[in-house]
């Protein structure tokens, strides 16, 4: 099973369009045995859907509500809380958005298929022997967070285990490509599995862009992070990773 996990907004948000996308999934092959969808909406968002419009697709799809918090950045905390809530049969998680449509039947299938305990799936392969020797320059930073094909970023459910925390306060996109990148640069290991192209995302206004917050970890838009810190971690998470892959290895 596949689990699709993200935070969806309907009030002052032009940009959410949740039906069209749960519809895409159900038009590209979601069913009750392939796919659920975990949704995590504000508390003060009263235009949400009722119950009766999720309960009408043939998939599992579980909403919680709580408090909007800080804004943004609160969408990173949101997911790896909804992560806990994923159905044990759930080999693999995606951190989706409502903004994206699904444009493929059968890929659900082609993830479902990947037999690796630890990988990325996506449809482009980030270029990361091209990134691994600079990947921390500025200038090649601002390359590689941008239009890598991880904007769906999708993972083994075992490869976020060891990792124990989802993107440090940062994109979800940007953070998964750093991975990749990372586990090449440092221990020559290519995670990536490559699945033909299944989505797009939809044209927005712009008013969902970033605005000024005090998360200092961020990364995505014109942002990088103004915290080295966070590079530090997201190195000792590759390495975390690729300590159990090792330990897997010569067991």
């Amino acid at each position: 099973m596949l689990s699709i996990i993200f935070s969806s907004r309907v009030k002052d948000n032009p940009d959410e369009n949740i039906k069209g996308f749960l519809d895409s999934l159900y038009d590209c092959g979601g069913n009750q045995d392939n796919v659920e969808v975990i949704l995590k909406y504000d508390d003060d968002d009263d235009e949400k859907p009722p119950q009766s419009f999720f309960d009408s697709y043939p998939f599992n799809i579980k909403v919680h509500q709580w408090s909007r918090g800080e804004g943004r950045h609160g969408i990173h905390l949101d997911k790896f809380y909804l992560f806990t809530q994923h159905d044990p049969k759930a080999k693999f998680i995606m951190a989706g958005s409502d903004d994206f449509t699904f444009n493929r039947y059968g890929f659900i299938d082609d993830i479902l298929s990947i037999n690796d305990e630890y990988a990325f799936i996506g449809y482009a392969r980030p270029r990361m022997e091209l990134y691994a020797p600079n990947w921390r320059d500025e200038q090649v930073m601002n390359v590689w967070k941008h239009n890598e094909g991880v904007s769906l970023p999708c993972m083994t459910t075992k490869t976020l285990e060891v990792l124990q925390n989802w993107s440090w306060q940062s994109g979800e996109d940007n953070w998964s490509t750093l991975l990749v990148i990372l586990m090449y640069a440092n221990y020559g290991m290519d995670l990536w599995k490559t699945i033909p192209s299944f989505y797009f995302r939809n044209p927005t206004d712009g008013t969902s862009q970033y605005s000024e917050g005090f998360n200092n970890m961020e990364m995505g838009g014109n942002r990088n992070p103004k915290n080295p810190y966070y590079f530090d971690l997201v190195i000792q998470q590759a390495h975390n990773l690729y300590l159990n892959i090792k330990e897997a290895q010569e067991s």
